[in-house]
C-alpha cells in the first residue's frame, strides 16, 4: 500500500507516465492549480503558499526516495512531484497576475532544464532528497528573478 502510495504521489497522480514531456505537464498542471486556488479565494495567503511548499517538498521527497530505491533507478523520469515543489516555489511571495504566472512557468522550465550552476551539482545527491534539491534551487533561482522584474517594473 505505501509503495503504490508513493507512486501515485511521485508520480502527480500518474502525469509522470505521460507520453511527452511529463516535467512541463506537471509544472503546468501546479500553475493551473495555484490560480485555480487563487481565483476561488482571490488570494493566496504567503504563510499557506510557504506551508503547501514545505509539505509537498518533504512528502515529495519521501515519496520520490522511495520510488527511486523500488525502481532502482535514481532519478526515474515519471516522478514529477519535484517539478510541482520547484514551481510553486517559484510563485512564492509574487502577486498572482497572467506576467508572473507565464513567466514563473517559462522561467522554471528553462531553470529547470539549463540546470545553471549549482543547480546541476544537486543532482548528484542520492536518491530523493537528488530528486527534489535541484527542482526546488530552480524555483528559487526563478522566485528571484521574477521578484526582481517585479520590483523594477
Amino acid at each position: 500500500m505505501r509503495k503504490h502510495l508513493s507512486l501515485i504521489v511521485a508520480s502527480l497522480l500518474y502525469v509522470g507516465y505521460l507520453p511527452k514531456a511529463p516535467g512541463t505537464c506537471a509544472s503546468a498542471a501546479a500553475t493551473l492549480g495555484f490560480f485555480l486556488v487563487f481565483y476561488s479565494s482571490h488570494r493566496i495567503l504567503p504563510g499557506l503558499h510557504l506551508t503547501a511548499v514545505c509539505l509537498i517538498s518533504l512528502v515529495g521527497t519521501l515519496a520520490a526516495d522511495r520510488v527511486s530505491r523500488d525502481s532502482g533507478n535514481q532519478d526515474p523520469s515519471f516522478v514529477v512531484i519535484d517539478e510541482v515543489a520547484g514551481q510553486l516555489l517559484t510563485f512564492l511571495f509574487l502577486p498572482v497576475s497572467a506576467f508572473n504566472l507565464i513567466s514563473g512557468f517559462l522561467l522554471f522550465r528553462i531553470l529547470d532544464i539549463w540546470k545553471p550552476y549549482p543547480i546541476r551539482k544537486l543532482e548528484s545527491l542520492k536518491h530523493g532528497v537528488g530528486i527534489m534539491a535541484d527542482d526546488l534551487l530552480a524555483g528559487v533561482y526563478g522566485n528571484l528573478i521574477l521578484q526582481a522584474i517585479n520590483y523594477f517594473i
